[in-house]
């Protein structure tokens, strides 16, 4: 019963960190409702680095479902596409991680921005902009840096959870010693 008491504890706990980080990060001007560096994603990264992955989706989700409470924008296009990136994201991250001693949690930043950022796109193309010819220069110009823009915001704040994570007590080496 304790150990579960504990678990809701960080799970509300990582949620609030992860609402803040994203809630501060909508106060940055961007040219798209979607477009963000993703800073909730660095509680994402120390959860599956001390805890789990269910705890992670369970994260993930409260926070994206809270948040659209919290903006009204629930259902929208904006939620959808943060639904619909931000878990699918989350299901490469873990397959990464199963292979986390041959990946440094830079890589697997990296990789998760940049698929996030392209399922962005995808789900944008089908929300809104089914009509529009993806042959343009402009357009190809826009995908690129949207791209871009994944590598750069997941080596961030890669590089921000390998030294934060120094900091972080494990929860999973505890867990092991409190049962032997």
């Amino acid at each position: 019963m304790e150990r579960k008491r504990k678990r809701e504890l960080y799970i509300a706990t990582f949620v609030l960190l992860a609402l803040y980080l994203s809630l501060l990060e909508s106060l940055i001007p961007k040219p798209f409702p979607w477009m963000k560096f993703g800073f909730s994603n660095i509680i994402i990264l120390v959860i599956l680095e001390k805890w789990d992955k269910k705890m992670a989706f369970e994260v993930l989700l409260l926070r994206i479902f809270i948040q659209a409470l919290m903006l009204g924008t629930m259902f929208s296009p904006g939620f959808l596409v943060s639904l619909c990136s931000g878990f699918l994201s989350l299901c490469l991250t873990t397959i990464l991680y199963r292979a986390r001693k041959y990946l440094s949690i830079i890589s697997i930043s990296c990789i998760s921005a940049t698929f996030h950022n392209m399922v962005q796109l995808v789900v944008v193309y089908f929300l809104l902009f089914r009509n529009i010819a993806l042959q343009s220069k402009s357009i190809m110009i826009f995908i690129f840096g949207f791209l871009l823009l994944g590598v750069v915001s997941g080596l961030i704040i890669g590089v921000f959870v390998a030294k934060l994570r120094l900091r972080v007590p494990n929860f999973k080496e505890n867990r092991r010693k409190q049962s032997l």
